[in-house]
């Protein structure tokens, strides 16, 4: 489907509010309905609630919707938890994520047994990945993880879930905000948010949130030098039209961190220290990203809207780096280094529009969605490579600037391509006494386009259903049935790699329960769920071997069940609490490789769960502790990964206007790995650090 097509549907959208009649409820539907001029379509303007959890959500049905009424298990971390832990990147936030792990050190993770890398979407948005590194979430309100496959709202989605990154947006009122964070390995941090009207308008609001760090870290020459600007305009043109525009500028300077390579086979991984790396003298990753989106709100009448977003973004990464890639003969301990010098550009334009209406038959109520989106992405990787720029020894490493001169590099070698996509969507979320239901059904279209103008493309029909049945004003039991799909990566679906593949279906059954206690200050999910995986993408370790680069195939099925526990609030006025448990049996169902049935996935821990309490000893003093539990991993190959549990405390200090914290990760120093690939690519997790974080707010 081209573009021109999809700009003609989405004309025809922008036209139905003109040519639908909205019926007038009757009496008694009169008594329930809500008045949607005072719901925004999109989140444009800010929230000024201070709660560890989210009771809404924009990402599962395009509208403001509660919690309560989503057929769907949804994790949010708010700025005020983000806060609290002194967070500073999106893996942070990953312990009060039920169900969530760590894949390696990038931005990588594990969701419901499922890996996570380049599902990433800004305010709905699909967007471009840097996944080699993390930046800075000075200017998040929230990351909201919608578990399962999300491909009836966003269209290509991972089937464990969807992390969707919300920005801060203006507020009516002056607040304004400065924290600062030291800490263990030269660990520095500032922040800033400040938000209120520009020259004392009701009519246009600003916000600034800025963030830069200069930190060390516990592994050899690794380090991180991080810049975040993201001002944002809010514009209200009247009672029923709001417009946001708002820029993300980030740079951020270090290492890759390729991780602790091991010994080979080796049954204790702690031979090795855990702060060796291989990076050597003259090793960088430097990223520059800019981001620009526009965003429009509009209300026809009482039960018409429009909704319209518009993002671009634009990405470059250099990248040189010394990595331990492979044993020489005859060694557990001697590396092979590989040489990689590698610029990287990327770039994405995504549009969506649709329009949400409010329509009555009889007494039941009808909540319209219909749009469509369109996202362009391109990415080019050229690179000079040596496989053989000497050896590292990690029994006796050395640290020295390399003649990189002397390196067989050969020529520039490009690699990379482009990924359209579009989507025509219709939802009705049904609303009758104390039941609703939400149908939704979606057509997307993609094409993936290498460097050499090679095409291939598909197409898919995704449907959603969804059921929720309100036991009270305050809880509902829900059941769904959610399908998803993943197009291949554009770099792997190369002859030479073994492509073209086709697309990776996915389907979700889920029941579960949701409920707000002690006076809807503490909210309280459950469910249970079965994930199906279809086509997956893995590596041919076995041809790979044989050519000496990746190649890959497509396994028959994966599949997840488990159940999970989330309970955050406040219990009550002095005792906040956020604990959560999974459990997650995800294992390989169907492989061309009869021994592999029945194994649990990479990185996919049975058990997970975490504990955080903060109680209030006085007006001034309040104390915190908790505890993170990670059972054991497989990885990519006989490398097992033991579980671990890591303890964390500290002490707060609260007057009016600012608040110090000190803060201990990792309390009994426990050695630990969340996450790896192999025995030669290790994750550790960070040893006992202690931060002292400070916050103003006037």
């Amino acid at each position: 489907m081209k573009f021109s097509r999809l700009a003609l549907a989405v004309s025809a959208i922008l036209m139905l509010p003109h040519i639908v009649f909205a019926n007038e409820p009757s009496d008694t539907s009169q008594k329930t309905k809500k008045d949607l001029k005072d719901i925004e379509v999109i989140e444009i303007l800010g929230r000024s609630s201070q709660s560890t959890f989210s009771d809404y959500s924009y990402s599962v049905t395009r509208t403001a919707a509660d919690i309560l009424e989503i057929p769907q298990s949804i994790s949010a971390v708010t700025k005020e938890v983000i806060q609290d832990q002194a967070m500073m990147r999106l893996n942070d936030v990953t312990p009060f994520v039920s169900g969530a792990n760590e894949y390696s050190v990038y931005d990588d993770i594990t969701i419901r047994g499922f890996r996570s890398q380049d599902d990433r979407r800004v305010n709905g948005m699909r967007t471009h990945n840097n996944f080699w590194n993390q930046t800075l979430i000075a200017h998040v309100e929230r990351v909201e993880v919608i578990k399962g496959p999300a491909s009836a709202v966003f269209g290509d989605a991972s089937p464990g879930g969807t992390v969707n990154t919300v920005t801060k947006k203006p507020l009516a009122e002056s607040r304004h905000n400065i924290s600062a964070r030291v800490g263990s390995y030269s660990d520095k941090y500032i922040a800033l948010d400040s938000t209120g009207q520009i020259a004392h308008s009701d009519d246009l609001l600003y916000r600034f949130n800025g963030g830069y760090e200069d930190s060390d870290t516990f592994r050899d020459n690794i380090f991180n030098k991080s810049l975040l600007l993201s001002p944002s305009l809010t514009y209200l043109l009247g009672q029923d039209t709001k417009l946001n525009f708002e820029v993300v500028y980030s740079d951020s300077k270090g290492l890759l961190d390729r991780g602790q390579p091991n010994l080979r086979g080796a049954t204790d991984l702690s031979k090795i220290p855990m702060s060796l790396s291989s990076n050597q003298p003259g090793d960088k990753l430097d990223t520059t990203s800019l981001s620009a989106s526009l965003t429009l709100d509009h209300h026809f009448n009482d039960y018409w809207s429009l909704g319209f977003k518009y993002m671009h973004l634009d990405s470059e990464q250099k990248l040189v780096e010394h990595r331990a890639a492979t044993y020489i003969a005859d060694s557990d301990s001697v590396f092979n280094v590989w040489y990689t010098d590698r610029d990287i550009d990327a770039d994405s334009d995504n549009v969506t529009a649709y329009v949400t209406g409010k329509l009555y038959t009889g007494d039941i109520e009808h909540n319209i969605v219909v749009g469509g989106d369109y996202i362009d992405n391109h990415k080019v990787n050229s690179q000079r490579m040596s496989r053989s720029a000497g050896t590292f020894d990690i029994l006796n490493p050395t640290y020295q600037q390399p003649n990189v001169d002397s390196y067989n590099l050969g020529d520039v070698f490009e690699f990379g391509g482009g990924l359209t996509s579009n989507g025509l969507y219709i939802q009705d979320h049904i609303k009758f006494e104390d039941l609703s239901i939400l149908a939704s059904l979606r057509r997307e279209d993609y094409k993936l386009t290498d460097l050499n103008g090679n095409e291939s493309s598909d197409s898919d029909i995704l449907p959603r259903l969804g059921v929720v049945y309100n036991l009270s004003l305050d809880s509902s039991v829900y059941a769904s049935w959610v399908t998803g799909f993943e197009p291949p990566s554009t770099f792997l679906n190369t002859e030479e790699q073994g492509g073209p593949f086709g697309p990776i279906d996915s389907y979700l059954y889920e029941v579960g329960y949701k409920t707000k206690l002690f006076d809807e200050k503490v909210l309280l999910t459950t469910s249970l769920y079965q994930i199906t995986k279809q086509n997956v993408l893995v590596q041919d370790l076995e041809r790979s071997g044989e050519l000496g680069y990746r190649v890959y195939r497509q396994r028959g099925e994966e599949q997840a069940k488990g159940f999970e526990f989330d309970i955050n609030g406040q219990i009550s006025e002095d005792w906040l609490v956020i604990a959560n448990y999974a459990y997650n049996r995800a294992e390989i169902t169907e492989d061309s490789d009869p021994t592999l049935i029945g194994e649990q996935k990479e990185n996919a821990p049975k058990n997970s769960a975490t504990l955080w309490s903060k109680y209030t000893l006085t007006d001034t003093w309040k104390i915190a502790g908790g505890a993170t539990f990670i059972d054991e991993r497989n990885t990519s190959d006989d490398a097992v990964l033991p579980s671990y549990t890591i303890l964390q405390a500290g002490v707060y200090f609260t007057q009016p206007k600012w608040q110090a914290a000190l803060l201990i990760d990792n309390l009994l120093d426990k050695d630990h790995w969340t996450g790896g690939y192999s025995y030669g690519q290790l994750f550790p997790g960070d040893p006992r650090t202690v931060s002292l974080t400070m916050n103003y707010t006037w």
